[in-house]
């Protein structure tokens, strides 16, 4: 026992080891961890502030750029805007001022032979149109002869401003005065409407109701110029809200393209032109990286979309999946700054609004690159948290070795005196009291070795008490089992007799509640015997006369009818009449009709009231208790119509009876009672829509009367006791527990017995069996 104790313990330099550890290296480790994490976390928050603030500096300077550039873009579609904004006031001059144009400018307009009005290709000025929708009269003409009052403007637009590649002017009827000219009738159909296109409609008063300069949406050029946009502006005289035309100034965007693609910025970033509709108009070749899109020049724009190997959905921010979060922000403010992820690598977009023309520019950065400074300080941190984690790690290492150092120095002062006290408490465990105590300096375990050599004196002398007592205990031990033996064998034998008499006891309580199980429910038949018997008399009574009064009334009423028809045909015809309208209002034809059917359900309930009243005084014969032939089939059908009441408003009773059963020898009222007691148990089972099926039939000189029915079934474990003595399920005051223990004792002295099967939740069976011939056997002492 000693040996196992000391396996199961720890030795002194473990002791002393862990207790270095545990006092001394792990509380130092607390606190140097404490004061890292509290370092590290302090270096780590102002960390992260000083890299939020600078990464918000890095967005705010992105955003700031493409302000800018996108201001000197504004500010070049301002001159437009206010160019075109002049040329509409001055056309609005121009209508109110007559003109009488010379021989030279007479020259160049011819008529073609669809109608159309024109000027000559190869003359000088303006190219004008006049769709051949519009009949060309004086009034007309005079209207083209003072809009070339407009024709030096319209140079003078085009030539000043290197944005500027057309001016026009559009009319209400379809007029068009265009700079430079060019052969209008082969570029415009003969029936032209310019009321249709979108250069003339955005500006009318339904889509522009301030009268202001409008930008049309960017297109591609079909002719080779690349992507155009025209400033429109409406043209109303004074003091009318009747719109006269529309002018517009045609810029080449390719010219602000250049600028956007010539353009050195910060963080080797690029800078995108996106229209209205969110496709990309300008791309340096830095981008197409980024976007997997080639960057078309003016010859490609007319080449692809000649070859329709132009996708513009491509270039189209809306339609991208990588651009949605940039898209989604685009329409929600007019500047700002979102994360993107533009083939695999993180980027920064920073976009602003360029009004009128409502382009944006985007001014798209590497995050890498953007956040270089706040990503160098955040490696400086982590590599100054990392040099003292290790230099922690290394001095630790140290501390321990030197622990190691000491508690082996320590260990091996106590262990040997130790071992020596072990060895001494091994030879006293043996039995060996006599032993030399320890020398050692260490008090304590000096004390311990002298303690030791006063306990092994003490129990050598213990011992021996120990022994003398064992001795006097076995023989105790000894005289105590004989007299236990001894009262044993008495206590068996009065065990045994208590048992034949519990036995005894229980059978006499068995048969008594048998007994009075029987004479109860036979009190109970004879009861329910007279009142009945007094029922169906006192019916039988009332029912004679009423029977006889009916009979003789079925006999009367043809005859009134007729005697009444009769005595119609003997009155004059007013009378008739009178009598007619009677009937009508009386429903006489109806009650004639109906009368037979009445008289007929009289005589029917009649009927089945007597046959109530027969059964009742059958089944009242219930302390009838002589054997006799008994039909089976004949007391089902009685005892249903007694008990009908228990099942009409539960169950559907389906009886399936074997015409050529045998009679048998039997008590035919306790068969009833028998009948009575399964129906009325299967219909308290029942729920509402139930079903009880009876059926009879003869097997092997015996005759089965089963009882069916689909209810709550009866548990397991309370199969064995239905047919005890006042056991029953139901709750307090709902039930004796008598009905099936009668039944069990009246098939039982039929000499038959009584089966059942039954599943909780889906119902129960009772099969009753019994002989057709008793025998010789005395009916009456078994009865009894």
């Amino acid at each position: 026992m000693i040996k196992q104790g000391l396996g199961k313990g720890k030795s002194v330099f473990r002791v002393l080891w862990g207790t270095y550890i545990r006092n001394a290296l792990i509380p130092i480790i607390f606190i140097e961890l404490a004061l890292i994490v509290a370092y590290l976390v302090t270096n780590y928050l102002v960390r992260d502030q000083n890299i939020a603030t600078m990464q918000r500096s890095a967005q705010e300077s992105l955003l700031e750029t493409a302000r800018i550039e996108s201001d000197v873009i504004t500010a070049q579609l301002q001159g437009v805007a206010e160019m075109t904004d002049l040329f509409a006031a001055l056309v609005t001059q121009a209508y109110d001022q007559p003109y009488v144009p010379d021989d030279v400018e007479l020259s160049r307009y011819l008529h073609s032979d669809s109608g159309v009005w024109y000027t000559r290709p190869e003359t000088p000025g303006a190219a004008m149109f006049y769709s051949s929708i519009t009949d060309i009269g004086d009034a007309e003409r005079a209207k083209a002869w003072q809009l070339v009052q407009i024709d030096p403007l319209m140079r003078q637009l085009v030539e000043s401003s290197a944005l500027v590649t057309q001016a026009y002017l559009n009319t209400h009827d379809s007029m068009n005065r265009i700079y430079p000219s060019f052969n209008v009738l082969e570029q415009y159909p003969v029936d032209l409407n310019v009321r249709d296109y979108n250069f003339y409609y955005e500006a009318d008063a339904e889509h522009n109701p301030e009268r202001q300069v409008v930008w049309t949406d960017v297109y591609i050029d079909p002719a080779g110029q690349g992507w155009m946009a025209s400033a429109i502006a409406p043209v109303y005289r004074k003091g009318s809200d009747f719109l006269e035309g529309v002018v517009g100034l045609d810029i080449q965007v390719s010219e602000i393209i250049r600028q956007v693609l010539a353009l050195k910025l910060p963080w080797d970033s690029y800078a995108l032109l996106v229209d209205s509709t969110g496709t990309i108009m300008a791309m340096p070749q830095s981008a197409e990286y980024d976007w997997q899109l080639r960057e078309l020049t003016d010859h490609d724009y007319a080449t692809a979309i000649k070859q329709d190997t132009f996708k513009p959905e491509e270039f189209n921010l809306f339609r991208r999946i990588d651009s949605r979060p940039l898209a989604q922000n685009l329409d929600q403010s007019s500047s700002g700054v979102v994360a993107l992820e533009l083939n695999g690598q993180p980027k920064l977009a920073a976009w602003s609004r360029i009004p009128g023309a409502d382009w944006h520019l985007l001014v798209v950065a590497d995050q890498a690159r953007l956040y270089a400074d706040a990503n160098a300080l955040k490696d400086r941190v982590d590599q100054i948290a990392v040099a003292m984690i290790l230099a922690l790690l290394a001095f630790y290492v140290l501390f321990m070795i030197y622990l190691y150092q000491k508690s082996v120095s320590v260990s091996l002062r106590l262990s040997e005196p130790m071992r020596a006290l072990r060895q001494m408490i091994r030879l006293i465990g043996q039995g060996q009291y006599r032993t030399q105590p320890v020398e050692s300096d260490i008090l304590e375990l000096s004390a311990v070795s002298a303690g030791l050599s006063d306990m092994a004196t003490t129990l050598e002398h213990s011992r021996s008490q120990l022994d003398e007592a064992n001795r006097r205990l076995e023989g105790m031990n000894q005289a105590l089992e004989l007299r236990v033996e001894e009262r044993t064998q008495k206590l068996k034998q009065a065990n045994k007799e208590l048992r034949h008499e519990r036995e005894a006891h229980a059978g006499l309580i068995r048969k008594l509640k048998e007994t009075q199980a029987q004479l109860v429910q036979s009190e109970k038949m004879a009861s329910v015997g007279v009142l009945a018997t007094g029922v169906a008399h006192e019916i039988n009574n009332p029912l004679a006369f009423v029977s006889a009064n009916v009979a003789i009334l079925n006999d009367y009423v043809p005859a009134l009818v007729r005697l009444y028809q009769g005595a119609v045909e003997l009155i004059d015809e007013g009378e008739r009449t009178v009598l007619k309208k009677m009937e009508q209002r009386e429903k006489f034809a109806y009650m004639e009709e109906d009368l037979p059917d009445l008289l007929a359900d009289s005589l029917e309930g009649i009927r089945r009231i007597r046959h109530i009243t027969e059964s009742l005084l059958e089944f009242s014969h219930a302390g009838d208790t002589a054997w006799q032939e008994c039909d089976i089939n004949h007391c089902v059908e009685t005892t249903l119509v007694i008990c009908r009441h228990e099942y009409k408003n539960r169950a559907e009773v389906i009886t399936e009876l074997d015409p050529k059963l045998p009679k048998i020898q039997a008590v035919p009222a306790q068969i009833n009672q028998v009948i009575m007691a399964l129906v009325v148990n299967a219909a308290q089972a029942l729920q509402l829509n139930g079903c009880i099926r009876i059926s009879t039939s003869r097997e092997d000189g015996e005759i089965r009367l089963v009882v069916d029915d689909n209810g709550s079934g009866i548990a397991p474990e309370e199969l064995n006791h239905i047919f005890e003595p006042f056991y029953t399920t139901k709750d307090v005051g709902q039930g004796t527990g008598l009905g099936l223990a009668v039944t069990y004792g009246i098939v039982n002295a039929h000499h038959g017995r009584i089966e059942v099967d039954s599943t909780p939740g889906e119902g129960s069976r009772f099969t009753v069996i019994l002989p057709i011939n008793q025998g010789a056997q005395s009916f009456t002492s078994d009865m009894e």
